[in-house]
């Protein structure tokens, strides 16, 4: 081959590479359109509308009420990235990545979809540069009162997100029973336990354990059909308070703290471990926390962007490994053992 053709080669080469990080670009600036096309097809039920096959967009725009063509143009998108299948007889299928997003799959996205596009979470995105400015989160700007505090004055968004609570409980109980081992312990405290799943879950697995399930009142006063319809209402002491105010269970040989510890800045979880670490005494009990651990460096890993929600929502914050020790060390505590190196990770900690 030639100077010539091999100089030719590399251009071509550049120019490829180029195309394909100007389309990665391209892909990236364009999150707000594909967010809001999920948002589309997930408000509309689209996906629970193909489990049974394939369907025509005429069909799926009258069941749904929209506009045939831009209901086509919406599922197009959609297939574009995956979701769908856009067939040569103009229907669309779903594909196992569109299954996610079904509603009876229990762990599905449906519910975290809703989450990102519920005015809640909506509007403080449009004040994000307060909190890259101030590290304060933009919610108490744009409604003037904290994230719980408007939970507490709005009670059908409270309802909303005690659902959506109650749904990643049944993803982490499903994905962390066996390594949680419940079976070491006798009895459990499920500390902002929501409506018990979890510990439910983990009494099955365990027939001679007990349990306390702790949250607020309004939270727990639906848990006992739930605990029943599991068998284990009889060994679950449910109770109702405040985990920053409130006594805490003592005696558990286990304290539970799932998807609550990454809702807070350092200083107020370290009171709050603090508060189980006075509740455990002198006992050799085990703090379980269930929450996320950010990979070093460049590392992609979704606890990275679910980050920038706790900063905008709620002033709280997903930690490295390194910070984790950190906050257990301040509060009394020390990592019992080797975690998973990122994402939703159980961290088990043992009183110093």
């Amino acid at each position: 081959m030639t100077d010539a053709s091999l100089a030719a080669v590399a251009n071509f080469d550049q120019k490829q590479a180029l195309d394909l990080r100007e389309r990665q670009i391209a892909v990236l600036g364009s999150a707000k359109q594909i967010a809001h096309v999920i948002y589309v097809v997930t408000e509309l039920g689209i996906a629970d509308r193909l489990v049974d096959g394939a369907l025509p967009v005429g069909q799926l725009a009258a069941d749904t009420e929209t506009h045939e063509d831009a209901l086509r143009r919406i599922l197009r998108a959609a297939a574009a990235f995956g979701i769908f299948a856009e067939q040569e007889d103009g229907t669309f299928a779903l594909t196992p990545l569109g299954e996610g997003l079904t509603s009876a799959r229990i762990g599905g996205l449906r519910p975290m979809v809703q989450f990102s596009f519920h005015d809640f979470n909506r509007l403080p995105y449009t004040e994000i540069m307060h909190s890259v400015r101030t590290g304060e989160p933009a919610f108490n700007k744009v409604f003037g009162m904290g994230f719980y505090d408007y939970l507490q004055a709005h009670p059908e968004v409270n309802r909303f997100f005690e659902g959506f609570m109650a749904h990643w409980s049944r993803r982490l109980a499903d994905r962390f029973a066996a390594e949680l081992a419940p079976e070491r312990f006798g009895r459990i405290a499920d500390i902002g336990g929501s409506n018990g799943y979890f510990l439910a879950k983990m009494l099955q697995r365990h027939p001679a354990g007990t349990g306390v399930l702790f949250d607020l009142p309004e939270v727990v006063a639906d848990a006992e059909p739930l605990l029943k319809e599991h068998g284990v209402a009889e060994r679950v002491e449910v109770v109702g308070g405040d985990f920053f105010s409130s006594p805490l269970p003592v005696g558990a040989d286990a304290y539970i703290l799932k998807s609550i510890v990454h809702n807070w800045p350092d200083a107020t979880c370290v009171t709050l471990l603090k508060r189980i670490r006075e509740a455990i005494g002198d006992a050799d009990a085990r703090l379980i926390a269930i929450d996320q651990i950010v990979p070093p460096l460049n590392q992609w890993d979704h606890s990275k962007i679910i980050d920038i929600d706790m900063l905008v929502l709620f002033g709280g914050k997903e930690r490295d490994l390194r910070e984790w020790k950190a906050i257990f060390g301040a509060a009394g505590f020390e990592l019992a053992n080797t975690p998973a190196a990122y994402g939703w990770a159980l961290l088990e900690a043992r009183p110093i």
